[in-house]
């Protein structure tokens, strides 16, 4: 995977987004306001979105009634782009056309494009045109999927419509980048076509993984940057919740100017781009919600743009903290760069913005360090010892946003060694479970083992803790009935499966998923990815769990009785805990951030939720469909609801809640035996905490 020979200077751009939902703009604060025709149509169809267009756009019966609405009166390609310059970006994607097949220019094949309907101005032609009068590199989104038509014939073919669209953005309007997130179909013969037609225009055409090719100019990573990758990469992330513009966020939902500078430079140091989705309102502009963020950036990286674009990873990235890149030496200022030829020139950013940082990993058996300046200019006092290097701002001036600190360093001379210190080789691990039986504990030292992982029945595996005992699994990993694995890090599997009941696994570090599929299965004080349980009365307590890829559920409970989950930490996950088909059980005393859903109870019976801290996550509690569930002293802040209860679930009470700083505090939606309240309100967006619904009077 190789990019463009531009791809190095331009790591920092803007993705625009405006459809027809621009004109409702609205969506739960979470979910995706672009996609306001799938939530309406869905299944099941958003309740949220259904109560909001009921109240507001009862009178629009077909989607496409909201076009005559997008005049886009205010909209300037210029103000646009100076935007993006001001952020201190050098690339601008426009979405040309979105899923539901709305375009942005004189779109051949089509009479549903901003030429004909809507704002009858050519958007991609305005924009495409600002871009280069600015210097700015000009890149097109488009949608494969095409929420408008559903198509016939071959699945595997793609409509030549849709082929003169792709191949009309780079020929007519000179586009670098393409981009999608969903592939339609084989697209390779018509990327290679796009490729030629830029080739003949002598431009350098990227295009990323989302069209399902086999040579891509890079991978797209979507919210949450990945661990250090190898070649080209970029990041999609939304300054809000949504890509699209959402009038229910607020400025606590959008990313601080703090939170984009510490997103910006983890990528850069990861060696990847930063494209930030920003979404125009119905009159075309970009509200200054979003605006400030981007231009407090800006300000920053045009003090710094050789740290932003042309520079390289450092072989640390950092930490929370300290971000390290390497940049050209050329680009260094001062003395640095009459420097030694042979040294590496290496930029430290300190994101806490101290008058006293410690730059950890630059220690001397690694590196000499020979000169350290401040990028604005002020005296420092450096030292290097054994933890790293020390850098004090002898008159404690403030560094503004993040501290950027430029090292003249070469690497340490190699030692000589008068003992050799090898590491031992991990013990084999399988030998000492096949001879234990029911009833034996096998004891695991300090240091690492290796093998297949296989708890006999009544067998214990205990370790001296997970940061002392290793143990690298190579293929299957199961427990047995009465097993238990205590006290060590797995690593090296993608799970491990709990197969006989009452097998317990209880303090440890696994770097996949553990799946339970017995009963009685006990899960404790586990630091992992997610936990599947598929049988009855399983105890999934005092874990903490952390998303590793956008759609993750933490806590997925499929069936049965008799659960208990409580007091586990649960954060970036799609969804936090889901019980599916699940009865007499209790949800209690989790701390939870997940993106769309924190409880999710679907089909369940006599459930209890309570006493649940969650902060950041779309709906707190859903509860769809079933009987008899109780949502009773949960806390929940900066989310879009403290409870949903919808589409036939009956007899829940909602009681004893507080809810703050959220859109509303509880949506009822076609599930009218709800019992609600009393509830504590605080802070909350609406005028009305409570909504219920779908009975409506249009009279």
């Amino acid at each position: 995977m190789t990019g463009p020979g531009w791809w190095n200077e331009r790591r920092y751009g803007l993705i625009v987004h405006a459809n027809i939902a621009t004109v409702p703009s609205f969506s739960a604060i979470g979910q995706r306001a672009d996609w306001y025709w799938a939530h309406l149509d869905g299944n099941p169809p958003l309740a949220e979105v259904l109560a909001y267009h009921r109240d507001r756009w009862a009178h629009v019966a077909d989607y496409d009634e909201f076009i005559p609405f997008l005049t886009f009166h205010r909209f300037d390609a210029d103000e646009l782009v100076d935007l993006a310059v001001a952020a201190g970006m050098r690339s601008l994607i426009q979405v040309a056309k979105h899923r539901d097949g709305f375009c942005w220019w004189d779109a051949p094949g089509t009479l549903r494009r901003s030429t004909d309907v809507g704002p009858t101005r050519n958007l991609v032609a305005e924009v495409s045109s600002a871009c280069r009068r600015h210097g700015v590199l000009f890149g097109a989104a488009y949608s494969m999927l095409d929420w408008s038509r559903s198509r016939d014939g071959d699945p595997a073919a793609i409509p030549s419509d849709v082929e003169d669209q792709v191949l009309d953005l780079v020929e007519r309007y000179g586009a670098q980048m393409l981009w999608t997130d969903e592939p339609g179909g084989d697209a390779a013969a018509m990327i290679e076509r796009a490729r030629d037609l830029a080739d003949a225009q002598d431009i350098e055409l990227a295009v990323n993984d989302g069209w399902g090719i086999p040579d891509p100019s890079s991978r797209t990573f979507d919210r949450l940057p990945p661990d250090v990758v190898t070649g080209p990469w970029e990041l999609h992330r939304a300054l809000g919740r949504s890509p699209g513009f959402n009038r229910a966020e607020r400025a606590e939902h959008l990313l601080s100017t703090g939170e984009l500078l510490d997103l910006l430079t983890e990528v850069i140091a990861k060696g990847g781009s930063l494209n930030i989705d920003v979404g125009l309102g119905v009159d075309g502009t970009v509200s200054e919600l979003q605006q400030q963020p981007l231009r407090a950036v800006g300000r920053w990286v045009e003090d710094h743009l050789d740290v932003v674009h042309g520079s390289t990873p450092f072989d640390l990235w950092g930490d929370a903290q300290i971000r390290y890149v390497t940049v050209r030496g050329e680009m260094i200022r001062g003395d640095m760069v009459r420097g030694d030829p042979s040294t590496t020139q290496l930029v430290a950013i300190d994101l806490a913005a101290g008058s006293d940082v410690v730059l950890a990993g630059l220690t001397p058996d690694r590196y000499e360090v020979h000169g350290v300046a401040a990028d604005d200019g002020a005296a420092v006092h450096w030292e290097q010892h054994r933890a790293g290097v020390t850098i004090s701002r002898i008159d404690r001036s403030p560094t503004g946003l993040a501290g950027v600190y430029r090292l003249s360093l070469r690497p340490a001379a190699e030692t000589i060694r008068l003992f050799d210190d090898p590491r031992p080789e991990p013990l084999p691990l399988q030998p000492l479970l096949d001879a234990a039986v029911a009833g034996d504990i096998v004891q695991l030292h300090d240091g690492s083992y290796a093998g297949s992982l296989h708890v006999p029945g009544g067998v214990t595996v205990r370790g001296m803790g997970w940061d002392r005992t290793t143990i690298h699994v190579a293929g299957a990993s199961h427990l047995d009935a009465r097993a238990s694995l205590e006290n060590v890090q797995i690593i090296e599997t993608d799970r491990i499966e709990c197969r006989g009941d009452a097998a317990a696994v209880t303090g440890c570090r696994i770097d996949g998923v553990i799946v339970a599929t017995a009963d009685d299965v006990a899960v404790r004080s586990v630091i992992a990815g997610s936990v599947t349980v598929r049988g009855e009365r399983a105890t999934i307590e005092r874990c903490t769990l952390r998303g590793v890829v956008p759609d993750a559920i933490g806590i997925l409970v499929d069936g049965g009785s008799g659960h208990r989950i409580t007091r586990n930490e649960i954060v970036e996950h799609r969804c936090a805990i889901r019980c599916e088909d699940v009865s007499a059980s209790t949800v209690t005393e989790n701390r939870i951030e997940a993106q769309l859903w924190a409880v999710h109870l679907l089909r369940c019976d006599h459930v209890e939720v309570a006493d649940n801290q969650v902060q950041h996550t779309m709906r707190a509690v859903d509860v769809e469909g079933g009987n008899g569930s109780v949502i009773t002293g949960n806390w929940v802040a900066d989310g879009d609801s403290g409870a949903v209860v919808e589409f036939g679930a009956t007899d829940t009470a909602v009681i004893d809640n507080h809810v703050e700083r959220c859109r509303i505090g509880v949506l009822v939606w076609d599930a009218p035996s709800t019992r609600v309240g009393p509830n504590t309100f605080v802070d909350i967006h609406e005028e009305e905490p409570c909504v219920h619904g779908p009975d409506v009077d249009v009279s």
